[in-house]
């Protein structure tokens, strides 16, 4: 019965660290606690051989030769190991393979100076070799997908968008990266389970009319929550009774480096002050003024941004540049 508990255990704990995408340095350390208590080993480790090798665990590490000669699901001793010598004292290993490109190797150690594993120990790896690849392979998806969705965060914070979603008691129910960064930066105090609160009396009462008509049957409303920069929040209907939220903030050209946007148009790096100027809303004799230049000049400049882009006049000039991806790789 014991060793059957121990078994049990072994294999939720192995599942519970399986479905914790944790940061490499954390994963798996729930797993390895258990495995060095049940087994009274000294040190507990695991390699995931696939393009990389990741190895988890403190244990003394067996190199990758002789992780490629072991066979699969065979539990191998300190004794029989292919053509090696074991110099760390007492082990017990397996191998477990992933699928046609990557493996498992698990293992256990105990110093020179204690007794060898029991036999139990032994079985208790052979007992989990059904379920270490599954473990694995779902870590390495979850894994996976959590760069994914960091990715995708990423690129939504470069763009100024982020979601919110709301219970219909406008209780906030979750939110994005980009929101929580956005409140955080002008001390609003946002959790789950708490409200939308903003700081403003004119954006907040724009909220709740925004809400409230959401509440009474329409299908979308936007509220305007912030200016400079010009900052929406967009109401719609949910799933299962929310109200997801979709918040824009405008994102001035000033944020990107005359560089970059000299870089990602094709033009001078003096030509990309001035655009950067127009974008922004300055008039030719404004943007003259503050780049320090004449008139004349910055109508010349102009002139050579609109022929160089294909396009004709300030206002196409801003559409350009608005409608690119110009922010995107752009976060402080």
């Amino acid at each position: 019965m014991a060793r059957f508990d121990d078994q049990t255990e072994l294999i939720r704990a192995l599942f519970a660290s399986a479905g914790d995408a944790s940061e490499d340095g954390e994963a798996w350390a729930g797993f390895m606690q258990t495995l060095r208590a049940i087994t009274q080993a000294d040190g507990a480790a695991l390699v995931i051989d696939a393009e990389t090798p990741r190895m988890f665990g403190d244990a003394p590490k067996v190199d990758a030769d002789l992780r490629l000669k072991l066979r699969v699901e065979r539990v191998y001793d300190q004794d029989g190991l292919p053509n090696f010598e074991w110099r760390h004292g007492f082990l017990r290993a397996v191998k477990v393979r992933i699928d046609q490109a990557a493996t498992v190797t698990l293992w256990i150690t105990r110093g020179a100076h204690l007794k060898d594993f029991r036999s139990v120990d032994g079985q208790l790896l052979s007992a989990l070799t059904p379920f270490l690849g599954q473990g694995v392979e779902m870590w390495l998806r979850l894994r996976e997908a959590r760069r994914e969705a960091e990715h995708t965060d990423s690129v939504a914070m470069q763009s100024g968008i982020g979601w919110v979603q709301f219970e219909r008691s406008g209780v906030i129910k979750s939110y994005s990266s980009m929101v929580g960064a956005w409140a955080e930066a002008r001390g609003m105090r946002l959790a789950e389970r708490r409200r939308f609160e903003l700081a403003d009396d004119g954006a907040a009462q724009a909220f709740r009319a925004a809400f409230q008509n959401i509440l009474a049957g329409t299908s979308r409303d936007v509220a305007v929550i912030g200016g400079e920069p010009l900052t929406e929040l967009m109401l719609t209907q949910g799933q299962d009774q929310t109200i997801l939220g979709t918040l824009h903030v405008a994102r001035p050209a000033a944020d990107v480096a005359p560089e970059t946007v000299a870089a990602h148009f094709g033009i001078s790096k003096s030509e990309a002050r001035l655009a950067i100027q127009l974008c922004d809303g300055a008039s030719i004799k404004e943007a003259a003024t503050n780049l320090g230049w004449t008139e004349e000049t910055a109508r010349t400049a102009s002139k050579a941004i609109f022929a160089r882009l294909g396009i004709s006049g300030q206002p196409a000039l801003v559409r350009r540049m608005m409608g690119s991806g110009l922010w995107l790789g752009q976060i402080d």
